[in-house]
């Protein structure tokens, strides 16, 4: 099972390894994937997408390329850790003053993180907020009694 050089076999048990004793279920819930496609990448089974590997790479700060061949630096000098999920995949990274607001307000990090924990309800939350426009966004905040700043 190899395309182009790559043995899906090794790819999947450098993800495992990556993955170290993180459980897939919430690997999965993390990245946006079901659990089985991250058993199939793991087992050889299924190519890896590019926003999974993203995905990876975000949560280990691991190589995209490492993990792909077993070549080269494990550990990407690249941060990936600003990627964040989107309508298709991952961006490849928010603007700084949009990362400086978030870490200067734990308060947002930790509402974001509940949601994350509350699995399916939680990411379907927010995946509903993503498709708002800013029409809908704004009628949320009035209902919700808040005004934009």
């Amino acid at each position: 099972m190899s395309s182009k050089g790559f043995v899906y076999q090794e790819i999947g048990r450098r993800i495992r390894e990556l993955r170290g004793n993180d459980r897939q279920k919430d690997w999965a819930s993390r990245i946006g994937c079901d659990q089985g496609y991250i058993s199939q990448v793991e087992n050889g089974v299924t190519k890896p997408s590019l926003a999974f590997l993203k995905g990876v790479a975000s949560m280990t700060n691991a190589s995209i390329d490492w993990i792909l061949t077993g070549k080269g630096e494990k550990i990407s000098g690249a941060d990936y850790r600003s990627s964040a999920p989107a309508a298709g995949g991952f961006t490849t990274s928010y603007n700084d003053e949009t990362l400086r607001r978030l870490q200067e307000n734990p308060r947002l990090l930790s509402a974001v993180d509940r949601l994350l924990r509350m699995e399916d309800k939680g990411r379907s939350m927010l995946e509903a907020l993503c498709d708002m426009d800013d029409r809908k966004m704004e009628g949320l905040a009035a209902f919700m009694g808040v005004a934009r700043r």
